[in-house]
């Protein structure tokens, strides 16, 4: 079985490399005090080491329902599965509900790949935007996996439109759209209603604490109506029995002490600037280097000039000490493309601008060396 790609660049490089490969959220953000201090106040508790239930801690259950419900989409807790990581959630529901194969984006976020293949689930790629190729698959396949906010790895965030679009789909067809909703609170302008308030009863939401809190604690969650849930629940009991009970009681004393309310609007802003800034050095340093700017999210994707091999490219920028995520990586079947992904929130803004300037410089001796071959 093929190992993901970002993680095998993560263990081979080195405290000098600058890495614009892994999805990794700034470790200079983590709330290392208030977190110390949920942690000190939930362990005074012997239950925060205790085996608890399957679908989660009551209370957290009871944050998150709340949190649909106020966009909207009403929630009870039993609607909510904790899982550990967002990454559990999509192989738990995988392989109960994609067994006869998904409609999935083309590119798409590779750890979903990784667990569908896994799976054995069927795959449809569908460009992304291509909403008629998505309905003559989805009339097929009755499922489908989205991520509609800064989507990984392009950045891209589907209009208001399009959400209902693909939520037509759903209901037309009375199908499942598993909606992954890792960065949807990672928004620089504005927060867009969730695809799951349009087919409430066609969809199951996913979310993540990795990219708002700190992915060590390895939470995520599973909002979905009791007929999605059920089989998803009694999968996980066999899978772990349970999330960590200790991280979920800190999550929640974290929440409950209203923590969040300041550390998000703080990701956003620093994300933002980072954002700005990686793009400026991209486009002054290395504009054959194509993109798009993203409003949010932690990603810039775009496409290198010449129809150059990407994944060439960034072993030879590894060699020299900075790299990226090739685009093919993301596509089924990882072919040769010019496409490229770099996460702007890890690297500091002098480690941004040395690393593209090694990319920059690697690019055009690549570029040099393939025409006088």
């Amino acid at each position: 079985m093929k190992r993901s790609f970002i993680r095998e660049i993560l263990e081979t490089i080195n405290s000098d490399t600058i890495s614009f490969a892994g999805g990794l959220p700034n470790e200079k953000l983590f709330p290392m005090d208030a977190i110390a201090q949920s942690a000190q106040e939930v362990l005074n508790d012997p239950k925060s080491l205790q085996y608890s239930f399957s679908g989660g801690i009551p209370q957290l259950r009871e944050k998150l329902a709340a949190y649909y419900t106020a966009m909207g989409l009403e929630t009870t807790k039993d609607e909510i599965l904790i899982t550990t990581g967002a990454q559990q959630a999509l192989d738990l529901i995988s392989r109960v509900h994609f067994k006869q194969g998904a409609v999935v984006e083309a590119p798409a976020y590779l750890g979903a790949l990784n667990a569908f293949n896994a799976n054995g689930c069927p795959l449809f790629p569908t460009p992304i935007s291509d909403l008629e190729a998505f309905e003559y698959h989805f009339s097929k396949t009755k499922r489908a996996y989205l991520m509609c906010d800064f989507q990984n790895p392009t950045g891209k965030c589907y209009t208001l439109q399009e959400r209902k679009r693909f939520a037509h789909s759903a209901l037309k067809h009375e199908g499942l759209i598993v909606e992954d909703g890792a960065y949807m609170e990672l928004y620089f302008e504005e927060k867009m209603p969730i695809l799951a308030m349009f087919a409430p009863a066609n969809t199951i939401h996913v979310g993540s604490f990795s990219k708002i809190l700190a992915p060590g604690l390895r939470l995520g969650w599973i909002r979905a109506e009791s007929r999605w849930l059920q089989p998803i629940l009694a999968l996980k009991e066999r899978s772990d029995l349970h999330t960590s009970t200790l991280s979920q009681m800190i999550a929640d004393d974290f929440w409950q002490r209203g923590a969040f309310d300041t550390h998000l609007p703080n990701i956003r802003a620093v994300y933002a600037t980072k954002c700005d800034y990686l793009a400026n050095k991209l486009k002054i340093l290395l504009p054959e280097f194509v993109f798009e700017k993203p409003k949010g999210g932690m990603f810039i994707y775009g496409t290198f000039e010449g129809d150059i091999d990407a994944h060439a490219l960034a072993m030879e920028c590894l060699k020299r000490g900075a790299v990226f995520v090739p685009g093919g990586e993301f596509y089924d079947g990882s072919p040769k493309s010019s496409e490229a992904r770099f996460n702007f929130t890890h690297s500091t803004f002098a480690e941004m601008f040395r690393g593209v300037s090694i990319i920059a410089e690697t690019y055009r001796e690549f570029v040099k060396i393939r025409q006088s071959a």
